[in-house]
């Protein structure tokens, strides 16, 4: 509670970082935040094209709705946390002048830097939602408290993955490589390009160890489907991932004592 309490009183110097690493992703660019929605639509538009047209791929989960749609629904916060990972894990080591010459709150760097990554990929998404929708997608918006709720959920997911991932950055350069493929590998064993139950059976009950199952397809489903049967879980979910959260804190506070020695 009183790591909570201090970081709260701190808000404004994490919305200081997250300004500023928004203004900084994009400066000096013509399209600027556009990017940030650009990158996702081509990989949409690629496997839209790969798996309908070339290898012809069809689910009787799709229901009503089109490829495109199934893939929108969980790329987005996928990217999300991918992206926040990755450009977390570089937060200690990227702001090393600041980290050596001012006392404060260290951690707000990798919270500025999930935040941000966050606040984008959302955006991006619900633009691509409401597209979607004026195309003639089916959505089923009464099931936005459940995606939001699974957002919330992988954003404390993310943030903890990058606190300790940070952290070792600073002492391990190794940590970086190993990063790109360990997410590569997890995204093509996530249900975000098939369904769950196109796994083979063998192999299911290995799936449901992965959190990023549980968080994902509870988007797709409410937003397709309008079920919000995955409330609870989702709630259990973000419990559990606060207290991780604040584990990883204690974590990463543990191991700043050394940040300056090895930046």
């Amino acid at each position: 509670m009183k790591t909570i309490l201090e970081l709260w009183r701190q808000r404004w110097l994490f919305l200081t970082f997250a300004r500023r690493e928004v203004s900084n992703r994009y400066s000096g660019t013509l399209a600027g935040g556009l990017w940030a929605l650009g990158q996702p639509v081509l990989l949409l538009a690629i496997y839209g094209f790969v798996f309908r047209k070339v290898f012809k791929v069809g689910f009787p989960e799709l229901g009503e709705h089109s490829f495109v749609a199934f893939v929108a629904c969980a790329l987005w916060p996928w990217m999300a946390f991918q992206e926040g990972v990755q450009r977390a894990t570089h937060a200690i080591v990227g702001n090393a002048g600041l980290v050596k010459k001012v006392h404060f709150p260290q951690e707000l760097l990798v919270f500025a830097g999930v935040g941000a990554t966050f606040f984008i990929h959302f955006l991006g998404f619900a633009v691509v939602l409401i597209a979607l929708t004026i195309g003639g997608e089916p959505f089923r918006f009464d099931g936005l408290p459940v995606v939001l709720l699974a957002w919330l959920a992988l954003f404390l997911l993310a943030t903890t993955v990058a606190l300790v991932t940070s952290a070792f950055q600073v002492f391990l350069k190794d940590v970086d490589h190993m990063l790109g493929p360990a997410l590569m590998i997890m995204f093509y064993v996530t249900p975000i390009l098939y369904p769950t139950t196109q796994v083979p059976e063998s192999v299911r009950w290995a799936v449901a160890f992965n959190p990023l199952v549980h968080l994902l397809e509870p988007i797709r489903a409410g937003l397709m489907h309008g079920d919000l049967g995955s409330m609870g879980v989702l709630s259990a979910f973000v419990v559990g991932g606060a207290l991780a959260m604040m584990a990883a804190v204690m974590v990463f506070r543990r191991l700043s004592d050394y940040f300056e020695d090895f930046i």
